[in-house]
């Protein structure tokens, strides 16, 4: 049987973002599969790789530092992934957690300090988006990657945040800092107005988009 699901892993510690996994559904040509590794079943992200033509991982207020059971499950997740060569796309903390995994290095950005709101993000022509654009994105985080893992190349930079978005120089493995995925009920939560979130939502689709084709 052809893998045919898309497997979206929400590794949330409390807040389970439903409404973003239900606007990846509305928008996802393929099935998707919901997981909450921390919240529910940490085994059934293994179980379901053998159907996963794709996988994406959203943001968590855990931290890639925490070494937790259900981390060690998903580092073990992505390599099998990997070795399937399975589309990969990680957003926030999966971006983060992309990047620690694969050898590279997260830490605090601004002193432990949380920041959210929406801001610039440039992205360069890559094996995701074929052409230089300037983003309106949203974003929530205090950490982010500070060295690039090896056979990754920074694809998406902003005034704040210099690694926004990585990519794999020869599989399809992508990360990015901001939130492409969010839904409107996740940036109520971070006091995020109506006209930021349609111009970041719009932003953010095109982005998702580009990922399901590489499905």
């Amino acid at each position: 049987m052809t893998p045919s699901t898309l497997m979206v892993i929400d590794p949330s510690i409390t807040h389970p973002e439903v409404a973003s996994f239900n606007k990846i559904v509305e928008t996802c040509p393929l099935p998707c599969t919901f997981h909450l590794p921390v919240l529910s079943d940490i085994n059934s992200i293994s179980r379901s790789l053998s159907n996963a033509c794709g996988i994406i991982i959203l943001g968590s207020a855990a931290s890639v530092h925490d070494k937790t059971d259900w981390q060690s499950s998903l580092g073990e997740v992505i390599d099998g992934a990997m070795g399937k060569d399975i589309p990969i796309l990680g957003i926030c903390f999966g971006h983060q957690f992309l990047a620690s995994h694969l050898g590279g290095q997260v830490d605090y950005l601004w002193d432990k300090e949380k920041k959210k709101g929406t801001r610039q993000v440039d992205i360069k022509r890559n094996s995701l988006i074929d052409s230089d654009r300037t983003c309106h994105l949203i974003y929530s985080h205090q950490e982010g990657i500070i060295n690039c893992p090896n056979d990754f190349e920074v694809i998406a930079s902003s005034d704040m945040v210099e690694m926004e978005g990585i990519g794999h120089e020869s599989k399809a493995i992508w990360g990015f800092q901001t939130h492409i995925e969010a839904s409107w009920s996740f940036a109520q939560r971070q006091d995020i107005s109506i006209e930021d979130y349609e111009k970041a939502n719009e932003h953010g689709t095109q982005i998702m988009q580009s990922f399901f084709k590489k499905l």
